[in-house]
């Protein structure tokens, strides 16, 4: 019986029973192993793809943020801009006088002084039905002056008054003589007195620049003449003289360069 025992355990169909199911068995644990690999190497490919994508949206979301800021900016530099026009047109008011000559009526503002008086630029149509040499100044916040005609350039329609002594208040607009014409599309502030109504300003945009003449489409009216073209950055750039009326058109006004104050009138 044992003998029988020994020889069955020897069998050959055992082994290959045996063989076949250990074979199975590291089949199975390859398969099991493979496949684990497989998902593990999907799942971080998924995981690598995500990462990806949310550096990608995180860049897009910081240009983005940096567009804003930059937006942002601009928006405030226009409000400040914007800001600087109200300090600027109180500054120039202080400045601009109302220009009775006879019957008519204009505007005209301190350019310089010198030790004693303060001298006006105005339009020359403004004066010439003066009372002997001699116009009447107002300003917006009250008082009155004598001024003299001290010179005239009628090829320009230009005029200078002298009043004697310096108004309160009254800085010189064009002490240092800046000639530069402004460029179209830059703002521009006209002060004036419209129909008599001191102390009005008016916004608008150069239309236009010759060597003769700068156009805007600032609101302007008779009262106006004389007064001072001013540019956002405080600059006087032109002394109004006329515009279209509004029978034949509206936004058509003309200012006649500074520079042409050099020409007879002062020194530059």
């Amino acid at each position: 019986m044992s003998d029988w025992d020994d020889r069955s355990s020897d069998s050959p169909g055992l082994k290959l029973t045996v063989a076949a199911v250990l074979a199975i068995g590291l089949g199975a644990l390859g398969f099991t192993w493979y496949t684990y690999q497989h998902q593990h190497t999907l799942v971080q490919a998924e995981h690598d793809a995500r990462v990806a994508q949310v550096a990608t949206l995180q860049h897009e979301l910081n240009t983005l943020r940096g567009k804003d800021t930059s937006t942002a900016e601009r928006v405030q530099a226009i409000q400040v801009k914007q800001g600087n026009l109200a300090s600027l047109a109180k500054r120039i008011l202080k400045s601009v006088f109302t220009v009775y000559a006879g019957q008519e009526l204009g505007t005209g503002f301190v350019a310089w002084q010198d030790d004693s008086s303060s001298y006006l630029i105005t339009a020359r149509h403004v004066i010439v039905n003066n009372l002997g040499g001699y116009v009447t100044l107002q300003r917006a916040g009250g008082g009155s002056w004598q001024g003299e005609i001290m010179a005239e350039d009628a090829k320009n329609d230009l005029a200078v008054i002298r009043l004697d002594g310096h108004p309160a208040g009254a800085a010189p607009l064009w002490q240092r003589p800046l000639t530069a014409l402004p460029t179209v599309g830059d703002s521009l502030l006209l002060v004036g007195s419209p129909y008599g109504l001191s102390g009005t300003v008016t916004k608008g945009i150069v239309s236009r620049v010759t060597s003769k003449l700068i156009q805007t489409d600032a609101a302007a009216n008779p009262g106006n003449s004389g007064g001072p073209a001013v540019d956002q950055q405080g600059n006087i750039v032109g002394v109004l003289v006329s515009g279209i009326k509004a029978a034949y058109g509206s936004g058509l006004n003309f200012a006649v360069p500074i520079a042409r104050v050099c020409e007879r009138l002062r020194h530059c």
